[in-house]
């Protein structure tokens, strides 16, 4: 695979790997642990818990296969909220680096970076060109599996020509989303969102420039997300909220944020909006607890740890998806997931917020 590095054949043994996740919500992740835990409000948690550095920890141990045999690994928490993060980064990455450490220490040759773990590090930039182990921020299977998810979508609109809006274009995962979607030359148009306009327009040129005969546009507001009939979020930015008043009539939503970036005003106040969670792999050969699910069904899995747990079973302990991956990332990844396929490794179900959701399509469509 060209302009991957490629390690050396690695046995059984070396399939070690670990997956850094932070902090979704204090009460819902905390209670897991105790329960009289989640009855104090986030604002406490935060006021006396933020102003003192506090350690990495594994928060479940994971492992795929059958008899859970084929690879396995660790999750381990940076206990801080994805706001926090984004708000302190000079004083999250030493603890990040920490829990780097921590993995390595149990074993782990490949490490993946959950949620805003990896905008922090600047896609695992931070983190990565060590000799033993391997970094990811999963960006390219997410990437992919939000691809065929749409493809999906594109194929039940027959000849409906949809206009399909991606938030957070020039992101890790955006940017490779809209090369896919480009390459394809499906019969759509797109309007790319992001919040700085040069590099925005910027990354529309070069994408037209190669694909001519894609229609591209470009805005800065969330605002004008309302003329797509398919709204994509791919955004690592807190402030991007979409609510309802964005969306026109029978908008479909996917969502592949963490933390959300779609409000749940969306599914209470909009009845014709189709909210899908986006990013979901089906791996029904994971193995582990309860609080290691991540608040998903069993059986399910964000693509971004997906990731992690492809390239362990392919015995892959380099770098992998650093910064803003490519096409070729796209490729290698579909590869792995089709050869271990036997495990899962496909686009999951429709879900929303974590409950399984049966989608049906605007009627203009159907």
């Amino acid at each position: 695979m060209q302009g991957i590095k490629q390690p050396a054949a690695a046995g059984k043994e070396s399939r070690k790997f670990a997956f850094l996740v932070h902090l979704r919500s204090y009460r819902e992740d905390l209670k897991h642990i105790a329960r009289p835990l989640g009855w104090l409000p986030d604002q406490f948690y935060h006021y006396t818990l933020g102003k003192r550095p506090l350690r990495p920890f594994l928060w479940s141990n994971v492992a795929i296969g059958a008899d859970g045999d084929e690879a396995s690994g660790s999750i381990i928490m940076v206990p801080y909220s994805g706001r926090q993060l984004l708000e302190r980064p000079r004083q999250m990455l030493p603890i990040v680096q920490d829990a780097v450490d921590l993995a390595v220490s149990k074993g782990a040759t490949m490490i993946g970076l959950g949620g805003l773990i990896s905008p922090v590090t600047l896609g695992g930039k931070l983190v990565a060109g060590r000799a033993t182990y391997g970094v990811t921020n999963g960006n390219a299977f997410t990437a992919v599996t939000i691809f065929r998810r749409l493809q999906r979508l594109l194929d039940e609109f027959g000849g409906f020509r949809p206009t399909i809006a991606v938030v957070g274009a020039t992101g890790s995962v955006g940017s490779l989303l809209c090369k896919m979607l480009a390459a394809q030359e499906r019969d759509a148009r797109y309007l790319l969102v992001a919040r700085n306009a040069r590099k925005l327009d910027s990354f529309c040129h070069e994408v037209s420039r190669q694909y001519t005969s894609v229609s591209m546009s470009t805005s800065v507001r969330m605002d004008d997300v309302r003329h797509a009939d398919i709204v994509v979020l791919v955004t690592s930015d807190a402030g991007s909220l979409l609510n309802p008043s964005h969306l026109r009539e029978n908008c479909i939503v996917l969502d592949a944020t963490q933390p959300r970036n779609a409000s749940r005003l969306i599914t209470t106040l909009r009845s014709d909006i189709q909210l899908i969670d986006g990013g979901l792999v089906s791996v029904p050969s994971l193995r582990t607890n309860k609080i290691g699910r991540l608040g998903l069904p069993s059986g399910i899995s964000f693509a971004c740890m997906a990731e992690t747990m492809l390239l362990s079973l392919s015995g892959h302990n380099a770098d992998f998806s650093i910064g803003n991956p490519g096409l070729e990332h796209a490729e290698a990844i579909g590869q792995m997931a089709r050869k271990h396929d036997h495990l899962g490794f496909k686009t999951a179900e429709d879900h929303t917020f974590g409950k399984p959701q049966m989608v049906r399509l605007p009627e203009m469509v159907c």
